[in-house]
């Protein structure tokens, strides 16, 4: 009996190897069937992790809705309505109410005052006093918020705004704004954001600028 593995006299090409064997049709529809479920997983994941961080950078075609809501009428009353630009008419003491996709919340601006505010003289520069914003955020969604000083701002006559102090300490009138908080579903957080402003002159304007709005909100100031 001739060996198999005896190599091949000289001259001779060497034996071609044993041809691998070719998926059958079922076989081969159970590699498609896995390919395209790896490909299907990898997109969930990619898009998870762009929900996750859109509360940060809201870059979808989804737009948030802002309308006017108080106490005595519901936001789906005409005086609550938006305006064209999906910007309500407020002014002191509203809250505006924002829905998005990962959630809602609301935000109140509820007074203003700069005259007898005491604080820190020296830290003050030449013509300008101190002055504070009642302002007040609610959770009204499923998902914790994170809230600060910095979307607060004034707004002045010819496009002048003064942003927060950006101060929790001293004489400064209690209770103040936190400078960064969590707040959970159902919980609010309320108080003074402190403001460095001209003394002789007087705010037009409360300018509220989350990430996830295109354009602030606006609280009107009396005179």
């Amino acid at each position: 009996m001739s060996n198999t593995n005896t190599p091949p006299p000289p001259g001779f090409p060497p034996p071609l190897p044993p041809e691998q064997p070719v998926p059958s049709a079922r076989n081969r529809t159970h590699l498609l069937i896995i390919g395209a479920t790896a490909v299907i997983v990898a997109t969930i994941i990619g898009t998870g992790i762009v929900v996750v961080n859109s509360r940060d950078d809201d870059s979808g075609d989804d737009k948030p809705t802002v309308a006017k809501a108080t106490e005595t009428s519901p936001p789906s009353s005409p005086s609550s309505s938006p305006t064209p630009d999906n910007r309500p008419e407020l002014k002191l003491g509203d809250t505006a109410q924002i829905e998005e996709d990962l959630g809602s919340f609301s935000a109140a601006a509820l007074n203003y005052r700069d005259e007898g505010v005491k604080g820190w003289p020296e830290a003050l520069n030449p013509g300008e006093k101190w002055a504070v914003l009642d302002v007040k955020v609610c959770n009204t969604g499923g998902d914790p918020i994170q809230t600060s000083t910095i979307p607060w701002a004034l707004g002045y006559e010819g496009g002048v705004r003064v942003d927060s102090a950006g101060m929790n300490a001293g004489d400064l009138p209690k209770p103040l704004y936190p400078m960064d908080a969590k707040v959970a579903a159902g919980d609010c957080v309320r108080g003074n954001i402190v403001f460095q402003v001209p003394e002789e002159s007087r705010p037009e304007r409360v300018l509220y600028s989350p990430s996830v709005l295109d354009e602030p909100l606006e609280w009107q100031i009396g005179k």
